[in-house]
């Protein structure tokens, strides 16, 4: 029997394991009002757009909705605008960051738990703030060409520094 729930542990470990070697999604969401403002949120201290990890048994968009609710609004008209490959000097397995564009329709900011702080910034303000020139490279792109869908691969050191390993692309 000992033997038995040894193997067994062995097993369940490796299995834990491998699956943390795997690579994964993150959801972006720039979310426009009709101001032609975007949202953002504090996190950590760092002014960004709204993200989620993407490891749920529910639909992109279902994820999308819950990802805009979790901050008190709906919104309209998503639509998928880059695709982007990260791969993180302190990681061994990449990420696909999902960039997704959305018009607010409704509701009142719930600034989430993980959060410090939610706001509407002009587009101007908010590259301005954001700290972090993968994202502000990523949303300026969309933002000058909101009808493309975007790929490219980015590398990021531990020291916030980044390199295209594939300059932006477009994807059709």
């Amino acid at each position: 029997m000992k033997h038995y729930i040894f193997m067994l542990t062995v097993f369940l470990y490796s299995l834990q394991s491998i699956a943390q070697q795997d690579n994964y999604s993150f959801i972006k969401l720039i979310v426009f009002n009709n101001n032609d403002e975007v949202m953002l949120v504090k996190w950590n201290g760092a002014w960004e757009i709204p993200g989620t990890r993407y490891n749920q048994p529910i639909t992109i968009s279902k994820q999308i909705d819950t990802l805009a609710a979790e901050h008190g609004i709906f919104v309209e008209n998503k639509k998928l605008n880059g695709l982007f490959t990260f791969e993180y000097e302190n990681r061994p397995t990449l990420t696909i960051m999902h960039y997704y564009t959305a018009f607010y329709e409704k509701g009142n900011f719930t600034v989430p738990k993980s959060c410090e702080d939610i706001g509407w910034f002009t587009i101007e303000k908010a590259l301005s703030i954001i700290p972090y020139q993968e994202m502000k490279l990523i949303i300026s792109k969309i933002i000058k060409n909101k009808n493309n869908l975007w790929g490219g691969a980015i590398k990021k050191w531990n020291d916030g520094s980044i390199e295209f390993s594939e300059e932006f692309y477009e994807l059709k």
